[in-house]
């Protein structure tokens, strides 16, 4: 029997498997590169300029899902740094790693690996190639991952009196943090990881609440045109779940978007907000119902029309039963 041979056999070059990799410190940055940005009196700039002046390392947006976070967190880095150029977004995921983020070895033309920067340390030579302006890296769900793991040796050297000052990384290549670099977040608090989130991490960065909004979901529905009672009903319902001692049924206000009358309503309801408090119920049935009910008062159940019934000769079609009905 011949044996193989290695003239038999030829590496595979990333074009033989048809995948193109972009060697680009931009290479990380979303095609949603553009926001508007937020007035200079906005609330939550105000707080998250404040927490930056302070001293922290970055600035967690914390809150419920639909509370308009990422929302915030784009346009609010937009806002700080004045540059699309300097704003990179990534969001973390449970498979999310270190050699996602910090570095990691790929493969080369001709065989072989060899070291690639990843999002961080690419923004970190961005920014300390123009240390008179300001850069932002926008993490979108902070807490869906292992986030102590996928800084690494990292984690110490984003602390404010630590920019600077070289790190070396498990490569043996070296990383500066500059000071210019600044780091907002945003975080569900009932993600199953969160718990699981490092302290050190935490105390690092500011924590800024942004809780569901009764007056932000009115701002919505009547900027889109709900009439002013439906908006009413709507509101009701909402304030009336945010009342309830069960965070975990608590949504935000971007849940209702949609609701601009009974007919969106209900579709609202069977796509997205039935699901939602289905799984946020699953061990209160009782609760769901409860919430079911309250639903009732902005979108009652449609009538069902009885069917119509032949009926004996001398009488009215369905007569019989309207009077059994009323006798009742």
């Amino acid at each position: 029997m011949p044996s193989l041979t290695a003239n038999r056999v030829r590496p595979l070059s990333l074009n033989d498997l048809g995948i193109q990799y972009e060697n680009s410190r931009h290479a990380e940055q979303s095609e949603e590169s553009v926001f508007e940005p937020v007035s200079a009196n906005d609330e939550n700039l105000v707080e998250v300029k404040a927490a930056i002046a302070m001293g922290f390392a970055g600035v967690i947006l914390s809150g419920p899902p639909g509370t308009g976070k990422s929302w915030y967190a784009k346009r609010i880095a937009q806002t700080i740094s004045g540059n699309p150029d300097n704003v990179r977004i990534v969001q973390f995921h449970a498979s999310y790693q270190y050699e996602d983020f910090m570095e990691g070895f790929m493969p080369k033309d001709g065989g072989g690996f060899e070291l690639h920067k990843k999002v961080f340390p690419l923004l970190c030579d961005d920014a300390a190639e123009l240390p008179d302006e300001t850069f932002v890296l926008v993490i979108d769900e902070i807490s869906r991952c292992d986030v102590a793991r996928v800084f690494g040796e990292a984690l110490t050297y984003v602390e404010v009196d630590k920019r600077g000052l070289p790190c070396t990384m498990a490569s043996g290549s070296v990383l500066v943090v500059p000071a210019n670099l600044i780091i907002l977040a945003t975080m569900n608090p009932w993600d199953k990881g969160v718990d699981e989130m490092d302290v050190a991490l935490e105390r690092r960065f500011a924590q800024i609440d942004m809780p569901p909004s009764v007056a932000a979901l009115r701002k919505i529905l009547q900027g889109n045109g709900a009439d002013g009672d439906f908006v009413d009903r709507v509101a009701g319902f909402f304030d009336g779940v945010l009342k309830i001692e069960d965070d975990a049924v608590h949504l935000g206000h971007a849940y209702f978007n949609n609701c601009l009358d009974e007919t969106n309503a209900r579709r609202v309801w069977d796509y997205r907000l039935f699901p939602f408090f289905k799984k946020a119920c699953r061990l209160d049935r009782d609760l769901l119902q409860r919430i079911r009910r309250m639903w009732l008062n902005v979108v009652p159940e449609p009538q069902q029309q009885a069917p119509t019934q032949a009926a004996p000769d001398g009488d009215v079609a369905g007569q019989p039963a309207v009077q059994a009905d009323q006798a009742g």
